[in-house]
């Protein structure tokens, strides 16, 4: 267990991690589906998630001009802040004010989403790497998990103000830990985002094209819920089925790690199959029970291929001669600007198709799954 917690910063990483996702899961889990409930259409939904990644792909050097000057935490309180002003506008009609609504979400993704490569970066050892990932992934879990079963009681109990608080005082906690291991990256260029895009631009390299290919997992990811939600047409027994299926993935998450760290390459094969597996039967069942074990099952497999992607990237940015901090943002632009393309392109599908739109989501999904294994395996 000693390469779990080889330093002390590993500790308080995965303590920033479980309180992050628990207080996040509001908007990352149940978010879609919140906006739904509340009357918003789905075409709107995807529009309104493509203009989110816009701003945060726009905004993504932010993360590297407020942290070279102030530290990654300040990245941190002030993307938390505007996380809890998404959740109370999510909670209260954030079709009231779309633009705003659209600022406060996309926002904190550029001050905070290249952080967790970063930090990777700075502080773990490259042969401790895949099981790093795991223990971050078994925090991230255990967070959703308990916030899963905190949500549904809030929501169903009509709780509001009791929900807001706690999502507030976990993203406080996730500042905190952030907070002890805080540090300043050294950026080299004062033109950061004009150097940054250009660098984008100009290298289109594997690590770039991995990130744009990502796109469509993501917004499998956050809109998978949503699927499950109105074919069950019940919300605690879709929470139920999201608690379960997040439990049951910590052992093999634990598993993978150690896995990812003796054979990479390998492990990226069978994880890659599994999943396109999983996301196929997406296209093919219609039973409720099927598809809500299909669920529990992606979920398990999600966390385990996030691991063994996250290792992947991770040791590319390792190995590379590029500052790690420029090469965690220009890859979260490129995935954000990927985003705006394909969100923009469902959304107008969706206001023709309406909720069969789910089926081209996942199609681009098994074809994102294959194009990444074979990019990595070209990068070995």
């Amino acid at each position: 267990m000693k390469e779990y917690f080889y330093k002390s910063e590993y500790k308080w990483l995965y303590l920033s991690k479980f309180f992050f996702s628990f207080a996040n899961s509001f908007i990352d889990i149940f978010g879609v589906i919140m906006l739904y409930k509340n009357g918003m259409p789905l075409y709107m939904i995807l529009f309104i998630y493509g203009l989110r990644f816009g701003i945060m792909g726009l905004c993504s050097t932010l993360f590297l001009k407020m942290s070279s000057k102030h530290g990654v935490a300040s990245c941190t309180i002030l993307a938390n802040l505007l996380k809890i002003a998404g959740s109370y506008m999510i909670q209260n009609g954030a079709q009231n004010n779309i633009f705003l609504f659209v600022l406060v979400m996309g926002l904190p993704g550029g001050l905070r989403n290249p952080m967790e490569d970063a930090n990777s970066s700075q502080y773990v050892e490259t042969k401790h790497r895949g099981r790093y990932n795991s223990m971050q992934n078994i925090a991230r879990i255990c967070g959703q998990a308990l916030a899963s079963m905190f949500v549904a009681w809030g929501v169903t109990s009509a709780n509001d103000t009791l929900l807001l608080l706690v999502i507030s005082m976990a993203f406080l906690l996730d500042y905190l830990c952030i907070a002890v291991v805080d540090y300043r990256p050294k950026i080299k260029n004062t033109h950061v985002f004009k150097n940054t895009i250009k660098y984008m631009f100009k290298n289109m390299n594997r690590y770039e094209a991995i990130y744009a290919l990502r796109t469509n997992h993501i917004i499998e990811r956050l809109f998978v819920p949503l699927y499950v939600y109105l074919v069950l047409q019940d919300f605690v027994a879709f929470s139920t089925v999201i608690t379960v299926s997040l439990l049951v993935q910590i052992v093999t998450v634990m598993v993978i790690g150690k896995l990812t760290d003796k054979n990479s390459r390998k492990t990226n094969d069978i994880v890659t199959a599994i999943r396109t597996l999983i996301t196929t039967l997406y296209l093919f069942i219609q039973n409720k029970m099927v598809i809500a074990c299909n669920k529990a099952i992606s979920d398990n497999f999600e966390k385990v291929y996030e691991t063994t992607l996250q290792t992947s990237i991770q040791n590319i940015i390792k190995e590379s001669e590029e500052d790690s901090s420029v090469l965690s943002t220009v890859g979260q632009m490129s995935l954000c600007f990927t985003e705006v393309i394909v969100f923009s392109g469902l959304s107008i599908i969706s206001y023709f198709v309406d909720i069969n739109v789910f089926y081209v989501i996942f199609i681009l999904s098994i074809i994102s799954t294959l194009d990444i294994n074979l990019l990595i395996r070209r990068n070995k």
